[in-house]
Protein backbone atom coordinates (compact mmCIF):
# COMPACT_ATOMS: atom_id res chain seq x y z
CA UNK A 1 0.00 0.00 0.00
CA UNK A 2 1.49 3.46 -1.16
CA UNK A 3 2.09 5.56 1.73
CA UNK A 4 -0.16 8.85 2.24
CA UNK A 5 1.79 12.45 1.51
CA UNK A 6 2.17 14.04 4.65
CA UNK A 7 1.01 16.93 6.05
CA UNK A 8 2.63 19.98 4.49
CA UNK A 9 4.09 17.94 1.87
CA UNK A 10 1.32 17.07 -0.27
CA UNK A 11 3.29 17.56 -3.60
CA UNK A 12 7.16 16.45 -2.34
CA UNK A 13 5.80 12.52 -3.54
CA UNK A 14 6.54 13.51 -6.85
CA UNK A 15 9.48 15.39 -7.23
CA UNK A 16 11.46 12.52 -8.45
CA UNK A 17 8.58 12.13 -11.49
CA UNK A 18 7.89 15.50 -12.41
CA UNK A 19 11.67 17.22 -12.02
CA UNK A 20 13.85 14.63 -15.00
CA UNK A 21 17.61 14.66 -15.04
CA UNK A 22 19.71 17.05 -16.56
CA UNK A 23 18.87 19.72 -14.21
CA UNK A 24 22.11 20.80 -12.47
CA UNK A 25 23.16 22.79 -9.57
CA UNK A 26 26.04 25.08 -9.49
CA UNK A 27 27.26 25.10 -5.83
CA UNK A 28 30.08 28.08 -6.23
CA UNK A 29 26.11 30.08 -6.85
CA UNK A 30 24.52 28.22 -3.72
CA UNK A 31 28.14 29.29 -1.89
CA UNK A 32 27.32 33.02 -2.90
CA UNK A 33 24.02 32.78 -1.31
CA UNK A 34 25.17 30.67 1.81
CA UNK A 35 27.90 33.77 2.30
CA UNK A 36 25.33 36.47 1.81
CA UNK A 37 23.16 34.44 4.28
CA UNK A 38 25.88 34.37 6.81
CA UNK A 39 26.74 37.81 6.16
CA UNK A 40 23.32 39.33 6.60
CA UNK A 41 23.16 37.36 10.63
CA UNK A 42 26.04 38.87 11.40
CA UNK A 43 26.36 41.53 14.45
CA UNK A 44 27.93 44.89 12.94
CA UNK A 45 28.44 45.71 16.14
CA UNK A 46 30.12 42.93 18.22
CA UNK A 47 33.47 40.50 17.63
CA UNK A 48 34.01 39.59 14.25
CA UNK A 49 32.54 36.06 14.50
CA UNK A 50 29.24 37.29 16.39
CA UNK A 51 26.17 35.99 14.50
CA UNK A 52 22.30 35.81 15.01
CA UNK A 53 19.82 33.28 14.28
CA UNK A 54 17.40 35.82 12.41
CA UNK A 55 17.92 39.47 11.65
CA UNK A 56 17.15 41.22 14.94
CA UNK A 57 17.50 38.46 17.24
CA UNK A 58 20.16 38.46 19.56
CA UNK A 59 23.88 36.64 18.98
CA UNK A 60 24.11 33.10 20.49
CA UNK A 61 26.61 30.35 20.28
CA UNK A 62 25.22 28.32 17.82
CA UNK A 63 24.89 30.47 14.90
CA UNK A 64 28.29 31.21 15.38
CA UNK A 65 30.13 27.81 15.40
CA UNK A 66 27.25 27.00 12.50
CA UNK A 67 28.52 29.44 10.60
CA UNK A 68 32.46 28.71 10.77
CA UNK A 69 31.36 25.02 9.81
CA UNK A 70 29.37 25.92 6.61
CA UNK A 71 32.59 27.95 5.43
CA UNK A 72 35.18 24.54 6.25
CA UNK A 73 32.42 22.22 4.52
CA UNK A 74 32.17 24.97 1.60
CA UNK A 75 35.82 24.64 0.76
CA UNK A 76 36.75 28.15 2.77
CA UNK A 77 39.85 28.35 4.58
CA UNK A 78 39.40 30.57 7.87
CA UNK A 79 42.40 31.05 8.49
CA UNK A 80 43.58 32.14 5.37
CA UNK A 81 40.46 34.13 4.76
CA UNK A 82 40.39 36.11 7.50
CA UNK A 83 42.99 38.53 9.42
CA UNK A 84 44.37 37.79 12.44
CA UNK A 85 42.26 40.16 14.90
CA UNK A 86 39.09 38.94 12.95
CA UNK A 87 40.16 35.25 13.41
CA UNK A 88 41.35 35.96 17.25
CA UNK A 89 37.78 37.70 17.54
CA UNK A 90 35.63 35.20 16.09
CA UNK A 91 37.48 32.53 18.80
CA UNK A 92 37.32 35.08 21.85
CA UNK A 93 33.45 35.24 20.88
CA UNK A 94 32.78 31.98 21.31
CA UNK A 95 34.36 31.23 24.09
CA UNK A 96 32.45 33.46 25.82
CA UNK A 97 30.00 30.78 25.89
CA UNK A 98 32.05 28.94 28.39
CA UNK A 99 31.03 27.87 31.26
CA UNK A 100 33.02 29.97 34.74
CA UNK A 101 32.59 30.43 38.05
CA UNK A 102 33.59 34.09 38.32
CA UNK A 103 36.20 33.64 35.93
CA UNK A 104 37.47 30.08 37.29
CA UNK A 105 37.29 26.54 35.21
CA UNK A 106 34.68 24.97 35.74
CA UNK A 107 34.17 21.87 33.91
CA UNK A 108 34.91 22.93 30.15
CA UNK A 109 31.70 22.95 29.16
CA UNK A 110 29.43 25.58 26.96
CA UNK A 111 26.28 27.22 27.28
CA UNK A 112 23.20 28.25 25.24
CA UNK A 113 23.81 25.71 23.22
CA UNK A 114 20.11 25.37 21.25
CA UNK A 115 18.40 22.96 23.28
CA UNK A 116 21.41 20.26 22.39
CA UNK A 117 23.40 18.32 24.75
CA UNK A 118 26.50 19.66 26.44
CA UNK A 119 28.66 17.09 24.56
CA UNK A 120 27.10 17.75 21.37
CA UNK A 121 27.95 21.56 22.01
CA UNK A 122 31.86 20.22 22.70
CA UNK A 123 31.28 18.93 19.08
CA UNK A 124 30.61 21.71 17.51
CA UNK A 125 33.32 24.33 19.66
CA UNK A 126 35.78 21.44 18.40
CA UNK A 127 35.39 21.51 15.13
CA UNK A 128 34.76 25.79 14.83
CA UNK A 129 38.18 26.25 16.64
CA UNK A 130 39.91 23.84 14.75
CA UNK A 131 39.01 25.70 11.81
CA UNK A 132 39.70 29.27 12.99
CA UNK A 133 42.92 28.27 14.79
CA UNK A 134 41.39 28.40 18.34
CA UNK A 135 41.55 27.02 21.60
CA UNK A 136 38.89 25.76 24.00
CA UNK A 137 38.74 28.23 27.10
CA UNK A 138 39.45 25.70 29.92
CA UNK A 139 40.07 21.75 29.89
CA UNK A 140 37.22 20.03 29.39
CA UNK A 141 36.59 17.04 31.95
CA UNK A 142 33.53 15.99 29.71
CA UNK A 143 35.53 12.86 28.96
CA UNK A 144 36.12 11.66 32.11
CA UNK A 145 33.20 9.31 32.49
CA UNK A 146 34.76 6.77 30.12
CA UNK A 147 38.48 8.00 29.61
CA UNK A 148 39.88 5.02 30.54
CA UNK A 149 39.69 1.01 29.50
CA UNK A 150 38.34 0.34 32.49
CA UNK A 151 35.45 2.74 32.32
CA UNK A 152 34.34 2.86 28.91
CA UNK A 153 32.64 -0.71 28.14
CA UNK A 154 30.46 0.10 31.42
CA UNK A 155 29.83 3.45 30.10
CA UNK A 156 28.38 2.49 26.68
CA UNK A 157 26.86 -0.20 27.92
CA UNK A 158 25.00 2.46 30.00
CA UNK A 159 23.64 4.00 27.38
CA UNK A 160 20.09 4.41 26.19
CA UNK A 161 20.13 2.28 23.01
CA UNK A 162 16.32 2.15 22.10
CA UNK A 163 16.90 6.17 21.72
CA UNK A 164 20.12 5.90 20.12
CA UNK A 165 20.41 9.27 17.55
CA UNK A 166 19.88 11.40 21.16
CA UNK A 167 22.46 9.20 22.84
CA UNK A 168 24.73 9.18 19.74
CA UNK A 169 25.73 13.20 20.48
CA UNK A 170 27.26 11.62 23.10
CA UNK A 171 29.46 9.75 21.01
CA UNK A 172 30.58 12.43 18.47
CA UNK A 173 30.70 15.28 20.92
CA UNK A 174 32.47 12.80 22.97
CA UNK A 175 33.96 9.73 22.57
CA UNK A 176 34.59 10.46 18.43
CA UNK A 177 36.36 14.07 20.40
CA UNK A 178 38.17 12.21 22.98
CA UNK A 179 39.31 9.12 20.53
CA UNK A 180 41.83 12.26 18.46
CA UNK A 181 43.04 14.16 21.94
CA UNK A 182 46.76 13.84 23.40
CA UNK A 183 44.79 12.31 26.61
CA UNK A 184 43.28 9.00 24.78
CA UNK A 185 45.23 6.40 26.52
CA UNK A 186 46.86 3.28 24.76
CA UNK A 187 44.53 0.37 24.48
CA UNK A 188 41.39 2.46 24.48
CA UNK A 189 40.46 2.30 20.70
CA UNK A 190 40.82 -1.51 20.38
CA UNK A 191 38.24 -1.73 23.71
CA UNK A 192 35.64 0.57 21.81
CA UNK A 193 35.91 -1.15 18.62
CA UNK A 194 35.79 -4.73 20.34
CA UNK A 195 32.55 -3.59 22.04
CA UNK A 196 31.07 -1.54 18.85
CA UNK A 197 31.67 -4.53 16.32
CA UNK A 198 30.59 -7.11 18.58
CA UNK A 199 27.02 -5.06 19.43
CA UNK A 200 26.35 -4.80 16.19
CA UNK A 201 23.23 -6.51 14.59
CA UNK A 202 24.66 -8.71 11.66
CA UNK A 203 21.45 -8.42 10.02
CA UNK A 204 21.15 -4.94 9.15
CA UNK A 205 24.35 -3.42 10.52
CA UNK A 206 22.91 -1.32 13.24
CA UNK A 207 23.13 -1.02 16.79
CA UNK A 208 22.75 -2.59 19.14
CA UNK A 209 21.42 -6.11 18.79
CA UNK A 210 18.95 -7.26 21.12
CA UNK A 211 17.63 -3.87 21.49
CA UNK A 212 14.25 -2.40 19.55
CA UNK A 213 14.06 0.66 18.51
CA UNK A 214 11.66 3.47 19.94
CA UNK A 215 11.07 4.61 16.14
CA UNK A 216 12.10 4.33 12.55
CA UNK A 217 14.59 7.05 12.79
CA UNK A 218 16.97 6.07 15.77
CA UNK A 219 19.27 3.29 14.19
CA UNK A 220 20.21 5.48 11.18
CA UNK A 221 20.37 8.41 12.97
CA UNK A 222 22.53 6.94 15.34
CA UNK A 223 24.74 5.21 13.93
CA UNK A 224 26.17 8.01 11.56
CA UNK A 225 27.75 9.64 14.79
CA UNK A 226 29.49 6.46 15.46
CA UNK A 227 30.75 5.72 12.29
CA UNK A 228 33.64 8.82 12.24
CA UNK A 229 35.15 7.21 14.90
CA UNK A 230 35.29 4.18 11.91
CA UNK A 231 36.35 6.68 9.21
CA UNK A 232 38.86 8.79 10.93
CA UNK A 233 40.70 6.08 12.88
CA UNK A 234 40.94 4.15 9.89
CA UNK A 235 39.02 0.85 11.08
CA UNK A 236 37.25 -1.58 8.77
CA UNK A 237 33.50 -1.74 9.61
CA UNK A 238 32.07 -5.05 9.46
CA UNK A 239 28.57 -5.05 7.73
CA UNK A 240 28.71 -2.44 5.43
CA UNK A 241 26.15 -4.06 2.93
CA UNK A 242 23.65 -4.34 5.75
CA UNK A 243 23.81 -1.08 6.20
CA UNK A 244 23.11 0.33 2.91
CA UNK A 245 20.53 -2.14 2.66
CA UNK A 246 18.93 -0.25 5.90
CA UNK A 247 19.77 2.63 4.39
CA UNK A 248 17.67 1.97 0.97
CA UNK A 249 14.71 0.35 2.96
CA UNK A 250 14.00 3.74 5.03
CA UNK A 251 13.85 5.56 2.10
CA UNK A 252 10.19 7.11 1.61
CA UNK A 253 8.23 7.08 -0.94
CA UNK A 254 8.52 10.90 -1.14
CA UNK A 255 12.36 10.41 -1.71
CA UNK A 256 13.85 11.21 2.10
CA UNK A 257 14.46 9.78 5.16
CA UNK A 258 12.70 11.81 7.63
CA UNK A 259 9.24 11.08 8.09
CA UNK A 260 8.14 14.52 9.20
CA UNK A 261 5.44 17.65 8.30
CA UNK A 262 8.41 19.79 7.92
CA UNK A 263 8.99 20.91 4.20
CA UNK A 264 12.44 21.51 4.91
CA UNK A 265 14.21 18.66 2.87
CA UNK A 266 17.58 18.93 3.90
CA UNK A 267 17.30 17.87 7.12
CA UNK A 268 20.03 16.20 9.32
CA UNK A 269 18.65 12.53 8.72
CA UNK A 270 18.60 13.07 5.07
CA UNK A 271 22.58 14.34 5.94
CA UNK A 272 22.88 10.91 7.66
CA UNK A 273 21.73 8.30 5.32
CA UNK A 274 23.78 10.26 2.65
CA UNK A 275 26.58 10.05 4.74
CA UNK A 276 26.51 6.20 5.20
CA UNK A 277 25.85 5.50 1.72
CA UNK A 278 29.18 7.54 1.42
CA UNK A 279 31.28 5.87 3.94
CA UNK A 280 29.62 1.64 3.53
CA UNK A 281 30.41 2.70 -0.57
CA UNK A 282 34.09 3.28 -0.08
CA UNK A 283 34.21 -0.21 1.69
CA UNK A 284 31.95 -2.02 -0.70
CA UNK A 285 32.11 0.07 -3.96
CA UNK A 286 30.02 -2.79 -6.28
CA UNK A 287 27.38 -3.71 -3.43
CA UNK A 288 24.06 -2.61 -5.33
CA UNK A 289 25.50 0.35 -6.88
CA UNK A 290 22.19 0.56 -9.02
CA UNK A 291 20.35 0.82 -6.39
CA UNK A 292 21.81 3.19 -4.23
CA UNK A 293 22.28 5.41 -7.26
CA UNK A 294 19.08 5.51 -7.79
CA UNK A 295 17.72 6.03 -4.23
CA UNK A 296 20.29 9.11 -4.37
CA UNK A 297 18.99 10.69 -8.18
CA UNK A 298 15.11 10.31 -6.16
CA UNK A 299 16.91 12.26 -3.71
CA UNK A 300 18.32 14.80 -5.65
CA UNK A 301 15.69 15.41 -7.72
CA UNK A 302 13.64 16.65 -4.09
CA UNK A 303 16.40 18.62 -3.45
CA UNK A 304 16.72 20.49 -6.75
CA UNK A 305 13.40 20.99 -6.73
CA UNK A 306 12.95 22.06 -2.77
CA UNK A 307 16.01 25.05 -3.22
CA UNK A 308 14.54 26.43 -6.69
CA UNK A 309 10.97 26.86 -5.02
CA UNK A 310 11.78 27.32 -1.51
CA UNK A 311 15.31 28.76 -1.35
CA UNK A 312 13.50 32.06 0.48
CA UNK A 313 11.79 29.89 3.09
CA UNK A 314 15.67 27.84 3.44
CA UNK A 315 17.36 30.87 4.28
CA UNK A 316 15.05 32.25 6.82
CA UNK A 317 16.17 29.01 9.14
CA UNK A 318 17.85 29.01 12.16
CA UNK A 319 22.00 28.36 10.86
CA UNK A 320 22.38 25.05 12.33
CA UNK A 321 19.49 24.25 9.95
CA UNK A 322 21.17 25.38 7.27
CA UNK A 323 24.71 23.90 8.38
CA UNK A 324 22.42 20.85 7.40
CA UNK A 325 22.03 21.80 4.07
CA UNK A 326 25.49 23.21 3.72
CA UNK A 327 26.61 19.15 4.26
CA UNK A 328 23.86 17.56 2.46
CA UNK A 329 25.11 19.76 -0.38
CA UNK A 330 29.09 18.34 0.34
CA UNK A 331 28.04 14.53 0.21
CA UNK A 332 25.58 15.02 -2.93
CA UNK A 333 28.61 16.91 -4.72
CA UNK A 334 30.56 13.58 -3.86
CA UNK A 335 27.56 11.18 -4.73
CA UNK A 336 26.31 12.70 -8.07
CA UNK A 337 29.32 15.29 -8.96
CA UNK A 338 27.82 15.82 -12.29
CA UNK A 339 24.43 17.41 -10.59
CA UNK A 340 26.13 19.45 -7.57
CA UNK A 341 29.21 20.62 -8.87
CA UNK A 342 31.81 22.88 -8.01
CA UNK A 343 35.47 23.31 -9.05
CA UNK A 344 36.03 23.17 -5.11
CA UNK A 345 35.26 20.09 -3.14
CA UNK A 346 32.85 20.17 -0.44
CA UNK A 347 33.00 17.76 2.87
CA UNK A 348 30.71 17.54 5.84
CA UNK A 349 30.19 17.58 9.13
CA UNK A 350 31.02 13.98 9.74
CA UNK A 351 33.69 13.04 7.42
CA UNK A 352 35.79 16.09 7.40
CA UNK A 353 38.70 15.30 9.97
CA UNK A 354 39.47 18.74 10.41
CA UNK A 355 36.17 18.98 12.38
CA UNK A 356 37.30 16.77 14.84
CA UNK A 357 41.09 17.20 15.70
CA UNK A 358 40.58 17.77 19.42
CA UNK A 359 44.30 17.65 20.11
CA UNK A 360 44.59 21.07 18.09
CA UNK A 361 42.16 23.06 20.39
CA UNK A 362 41.93 21.20 23.89
CA UNK A 363 44.19 22.99 26.51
Amino acid sequence: MAAKPLMGQTESHNFHEALPFPDKLSLATVKKEVIAYCNSLQDKDGLYGSYRSAPGARPDLYSSLDVALMYQIMGINLKKKLSETQRREWIDHINTFSNNNFGTATDGTYFDTYGHSTFHANGMVVGALGVLGGKQKFHVKLYDAFNTVEKVVPWLESLNWSRQWQASHLFWGGMVCFSLSKSCPPGWLDAVFKWLDSNLDPATGWWKRGVAHSDRHQPLGGSVHILPLYEHHKRKFPYPEKVIDSVLALQLENGRWFRTENINVMHYLELDALYAYYFMKKMSPDYRRKDIQDSIDRYSKVVLNYYKNNKEDYFKLHPHFVLAGVGTFGLLQRLNPEIFYDDVQWTDIFSDLQLHMTSNVEV
